[in-house]
């Protein structure tokens, strides 16, 4: 397990990546796209493993930074704005580069992405009222998760992470509205 405060500073970056992601998921409209989204997403999954205590494959990293690229080439087929798509990028940028152990962005500079980004889905996609609030309580919830860090990594290293699942879930339905019906369920 990886307990120094370079690994609360991946599980910010991993967490911030994969909910915001969840918008970008459910964007895809086929499966090579979806599939570069895949693989986006499964770079910065590997931040998991590693804070268990894997080694990072470097091939990993380096196809996931590939599809983020190329994810930028197809951003028209996304339907989603197109600050908010370059947003999404950056920060999967700034996370891989973290989890290389290139030089990284701050957390409060990753937070700041975090919300101007979303703050363009908000402004662009007609589902999307009330993303940036959801983002900083996102974030609030990160941070105070994360002061359990130093105490016991691992345990919450898989708080965040069960946390970032449900985010992400919620970040999808910023873009694809729900079925509603208007049928009379009543006898």
């Amino acid at each position: 397990m990886r307990g120094s405060a370079r690994g609360a500073d991946l599980a910010f970056d991993a967490s911030v990546v994969l909910r915001i992601g969840g918008a970008v998921f459910a964007a895809c409209p086929d499966d090579s796209i979806r599939s570069l989204h895949y693989r986006v997403d499964g770079g910065v999954r590997a931040v998991w493993r590693h804070l268990r205590g894997s080694g990072i494959h470097p091939g990993v990293v380096r196809e996931a930074e590939d599809a983020n690229r190329a994810l930028g080439e197809q951003a028209q087929a996304l339907r989603l704005p197109e600050g908010f798509l370059g947003g999404y990028r950056a920060l999967a940028a700034a996370a891989l580069a973290r989890f290389a152990g290139h030089e990284a962005v701050s957390r409060e500079e990753m937070s700041a992405r975090a919300v101007e980004t979303v703050g363009f889905l908000e402004a662009g996609a007609g589902g999307a009222q009330g993303a940036v609030a959801f983002e900083r309580s996102c974030q609030a919830a990160t941070e105070s998760l994360l002061e359990g860090w130093a105490d016991d990594p691992l345990s919450t290293m898989r708080a965040v992470r069960r946390e970032t699942g449900v985010w992400a879930l919620a970040y999808q339905r910023f873009v694809t509205p729900e079925s509603r019906t208007d049928r009379d369920i009543a006898d």
